[in-house]
């Protein structure tokens, strides 16, 4: 089914199709009410050198102690305090003192400038976590510095542009749950429409099937099967093809009729022939039995004309 397919059979359970899309939309703006908006505080604080940077020392003067973040430069030293700050144990902190735990520290690399983003869900939130993300910033360089024994005039110090006091309204989080439940909506409703129209077209097939039973009487006959057609041979058959059939007829022995047994012996009590005419007994039922008797002798079968043995 391509995409034409699918239009055509929307627009053909349209009655169905409609209402769907009119539940999509309500879930759609129930989700949006639901999700409360997210606020993100923008905090911009700048590295500032320290006030012997640039100067020429004064030969004369006494030994102190080297900054060695001087020689390293400001990009080294932010990005150790960023580092520092963002650590998840400070994150957890930020978390269970009831601040944001969504945040962001950048230094930019054309200027030693701090740039802190942190999204909460409140304005209240998002602004005490900036500022509490420039304050840990702030010790962190200093304490860092103050570790070599660095003087006062050899210490970078900081400056606060932006405590992130004026937070915005991000509306991010809510776009994103509403292209998901549009997203989900669509596919329920254009699933629901196909199962529909293929329930629709069963019910109706069987509806017909039904009908023509019932105006017959009876379900429709099926085809059956007919053989197919030998020619009749008219033609009496050959003397080769008959069945010979053999006989066997009863042994006498001397005028009386044999045993069924074969043997020739002569009945109990029957006398020695005399000048007198032998008395011959009637037959009886055995020799009928005997009598009965068919021997069968197959033919030899020979193809008829058609190619087949008879």
């Amino acid at each position: 089914m391509d995409l034409w397919d699918l239009t055509r059979l929307l627009l053909r359970r349209w009655y169905f199709a409609v209402p769907m899309l009119l539940v999509t939309v309500g879930v759609v703006v129930l989700a949006a009410k639901s999700v409360a908006p997210d606020y993100k505080a923008m905090g911009y604080m700048q590295l500032i050198p320290a006030p012997s940077a640039g100067k020429q020392p004064d030969p004369k003067a006494k030994p102190k102690p080297a900054n060695p973040w001087l020689d390293l430069g400001y990009a080294a030293l932010g990005n150790a305090a960023a580092i520092t700050v963002t650590d998840p144990t400070n994150i957890e902190k930020l978390d269970k003192e009831g601040l944001s735990d969504s945040v962001t520290v950048v230094l930019s690399e054309r200027t030693p400038l701090f740039e802190i983003e942190v999204i909460g869900d409140s304005e209240q939130q998002a602004t005490a976590t900036v500022q509490r993300v420039i304050k840990m910033l702030k010790d962190d360089i200093a304490a860092k510095q103050s570790q070599y024994g660095a003087l006062e005039e050899d210490t970078i110090s900081t400056l606060v542009i932006n405590d992130g006091s004026a937070p915005l309204q991000d509306t991010g989080m809510r776009k994103r749950v509403l292209i998901v439940a549009a997203g989900l909506g669509v596919l329920v409703t254009t699933a629901s429409t196909i199962i529909l129209d293929y329930w629709l077209r069963r019910r109706s097939k069987s509806r017909n099937d039904g009908d023509d039973k019932d105006s017959s009487g009876a379900p429709p006959a099926e085809p059956v099967a007919t053989a197919k057609s030998q020619p009749v041979r008219t033609s009496p058959p050959d003397d080769t093809e008959r069945t010979q059939v053999l006989r066997p007829q009863p042994r006498q022995t001397n005028g009386f009729p044999a045993e069924r047994n074969g043997s020739g012996a002569k009945p109990q009590g029957a006398a020695r022939p005399s000048g007198r005419a032998p008395k011959v007994a009637p037959p009886v039922a055995r020799q009928e039995e005997s009598l009965d008797a068919t021997i069968v002798i197959p033919s030899p079968s020979y193809p008829n004309r058609h190619g087949k043995r008879a």
